[in-house]
Order: C-alpha cells, then sequence, then structure tokens
C-alpha cells in the first residue's frame, strides 16, 4: 500500500506506429498529438525509435519526426531511442543532432544502438554496397564523439572538421548527452566507460535478472562526465493500459499479431483488434502469441501501476520508459494517461484537471 506520490519519472518511447486503414501522415500527426499530451501529462522524455522495411511503423528517420516535435513541445525532452549507428556516418548523426540541440536547446538526448533496426538485406542498403559503415561500433562510437565535440587528437585525418552547427562561445555545446541502448551486459559496460546514460530495452530482452543485472555493472563502473555526474539508468517497458483488464486484454490482440508477423518477415500495416480476432492461428501460433505479450505489461491502471514500480525496484531503474503499440490512437493516448494518473504524475488528467494519486 502506498499513500503518496510516486517520484518515479516516465517517459515514451514512440515507434510511430502505422494502425491498418490509415497511412503515414496521419501516424505522424498522430505522434504529434501524442507528443504534446505527454508533455501536458508530466512525461519527461520522448524518444523516437529507428525502424526500416516495416509497414507498420513509420520512423525510418527518428531525426526528422524529432524536429516536428521540437516546434510542437515546449518542455518534453526529446531524443532518439536510438539511432541505430552501424546504419549512418558518424558526421552525419553528429550534424543531426546538434542541428535538433540549436531547434530546441537543451532538450535533446542521443540515444545509440548497435542493432540494425531491420532486415539484414535493408541494413546493407542503407550502410552502401562499398562497405563504408563497416567499421566496429566502437570505432564509429569514437568518431561520433569527436565530430561532436571536436576533440579528435592531434593527427587525426578527421582533425579540424568541424559538425555544423557550430558551438558559440559562453553558450552550452549543442552536442546532446549520449545514451546507449542495450538488451544485454554490453552497453551497460560502455556507458559506464563513457560516463553516458543507459537506457535497457526490458520490452526486448523481457529478463528483469538480466536487466538488473546489467545496471548494477554500469553503476559499479560508471566514470562522471560533464553531462552525466552520476550514473543514470532508464528501463523501457511494453505497456497496455484500460480501464479493465479484460479491455486492455483484448486491445493486446493486435500486438499479438504483428509480432507474429514481423517475426516471419511480413512487412504490413499494424492490424487492428477485429482483425487479430479474425485471424486463423495454428496452435503453433497461438504459442507464440502468447509467449510474445508475456513481454507486456497488461493491465488496469491498478495492476499496471504495481508491475512498473515492480520493474523499477528489481532493476533499479531511475526512470521507466513506455511503448505503447495499439491500433486505435484514442486508446494509446488513453493509455499514457492512465498510466500517468495512476503513477501520479505531476500533470494534467484525462479530465484537464491536476492529477491526483490513486491508492490501491
Amino acid at each position: 500500500m502506498v499513500s503518496s506520490s510516486s517520484s518515479l519519472p516516465l517517459s515514451v518511447l514512440d515507434l510511430v506506429p502505422v494502425p491498418s486503414g490509415s497511412d503515414a501522415p496521419a501516424a505522424l500527426r498522430e505522434t504529434l498529438t501524442l507528443a504534446q499530451e505527454a508533455e501536458r501529462l508530466g512525461y519527461t522524455r520522448y524518444w523516437v525509435a529507428e525502424h526500416h522495411n516495416m509497414r507498420a511503423l513509420a520512423a525510418s528517420v527518428p531525426a526528422v519526426v524529432l524536429a516536428a516535435l521540437s516546434q510542437v513541445t515546449s518542455r518534453l525532452r526529446l531524443g532518439a531511442g536510438g539511432v541505430m549507428l552501424p546504419n549512418h556516418a558518424p558526421l552525419a548523426v553528429a550534424e543531426a543532432y546538434r542541428l535538433l540541440s540549436a531547434l530546441a536547446p537543451g532538450r535533446v538526448d542521443l540515444g545509440l544502438g548497435r542493432a540494425p533496426g531491420t532486415d539484414g538485406r535493408t541494413a546493407r542498403a542503407l550502410r552502401g554496397a562499398a562497405g563504408l559503415l563497416e567499421d566496429p561500433f566502437e570505432r564509429q562510437l569514437a568518431e561520433l564523439i569527436a565530430f561532436g565535440t571536436g576533440a579528435f587528437p592531434e593527427g587525426h585525418p578527421f582533425a579540424g572538421v568541424t559538425a555544423a552547427p557550430a558551438d558559440t562561445a559562453g553558450t552550452p555545446t549543442l552536442f546532446p548527452p549520449l545514451w546507449l541502448l542495450s538488451s544485454s551486459g554490453y552497453g551497460a559496460r560502455a556507458a559506464a566507460v563513457l560516463g553516458a546514460g543507459l537506457a535497457f530495452a526490458q520490452h526486448i530482452n523481457p529478463s528483469v535478472t538480466d536487466a538488473a543485472s546489467a545496471i548494477r555493472t554500469y553503476r559499479a563502473a560508471f566514470r562522471p562526465s560533464a553531462a552525466f555526474p552520476e550514473a543514470r539508468a532508464i528501463v523501457a517497458a511494453s505497456v497496455i493500459c484500460a480501464p479493465t483488464p479484460e479491455e486492455a486484454e483484448d486491445l493486446a490482440a493486435s500486438l499479438g499479431l504483428m509480432f507474429l508477423r514481423l517475426g516471419r518477415g511480413e512487412v504490413a500495416p499494424f492490424p487492428s483488434v477485429a482483425e487479430a480476432h479474425a485471424y486463423p492461428y495454428t496452435p503453433h501460433e497461438q504459442a507464440q502469441v502468447a509467449a510474445s505479450r508475456e513481454r507486456v505489461f497488461i493491465g488496469d491502471p491498478s495492476v499496471v501501476r504495481a508491475r512498473l514500480l515492480a520493474l523499477a525496484e528489481q532493476t533499479g531503474a531511475d526512470e521507466l520508459m513506455l511503448t505503447t503499440l495499439l491500433h486505435d490512437p484514442a486508446a494509446r493516448r488513453r493509455s499514457y494517461a492512465l498510466v500517468a494518473e495512476a503513477l501520479g504524475l505531476s500533470g494534467l488528467g484525462l479530465s484537464g484537471t491536476p492529477l491526483t494519486f490513486q491508492t490501491v
């Protein structure tokens, strides 16, 4: 029994789903609306994830989405969750996110991942036939930081190359704080050495033990930096919240079908609940869907609240980042609002009145 407001910061990870029967322009307009709602509700960050060759998701270039978000929000921290660095030239990433920082000073995060965010063929197409970006991740990361900060060692072939826009004397740097994405121990160790933030993808690797171990490793080896005087760990979780457990379970049907299609390499829009119910699942497919749903926190506000607080306590997270994939945009917005209200964020509730904490 908790009797006071939770101080646990909550943030949003948006994959920009494209529902069947809709299109990418509508999905992007919905992302602008959801970000404004998240800001109103008291969420801390709004990150956009990079995915390619997926008709169900529209955020192939997070920086473009974030540029639009910077113009319709004023408080939210905006970031990539993340940039899949092997797909990009480090200088291009440094310039894109310095430019975003100029659009939204002091509000930009740069999350970096090693995965391609797509299938192997598409990754090869992104990186070019010449294999220009086949460098090890560690070398790419070092180049990105050097381009971002202007700190190439003397004699380096890129020394003197300035990532634009350049910093202005006497003002904070435009290069944003770095976060390393992780679903294993590698990202935790790298983030600790760099003095970066750590974002563990529990929605990808649902093992609470792995998340807790990664965060312990990160904290034990953490080296303070200008951007992060202290270690800071986010855990990302997949959540579907509705007024009743029955409705939440029903809404989750479409997510199960999407996971099934992704596992088969199918490229299709995000399915509706009706499509999911009409799909003729084989027993093997039913088992696959059931397994995929184990990664998602599904329930009414009291159930979701209890599971999220337990996740934060068990992993040692400083902050939780929630990703909610639903076919109905209104149901998705409502899910975030219900969670905000259940965990006592200091924003406005569904009625437009200040949020009040609900004990359970």
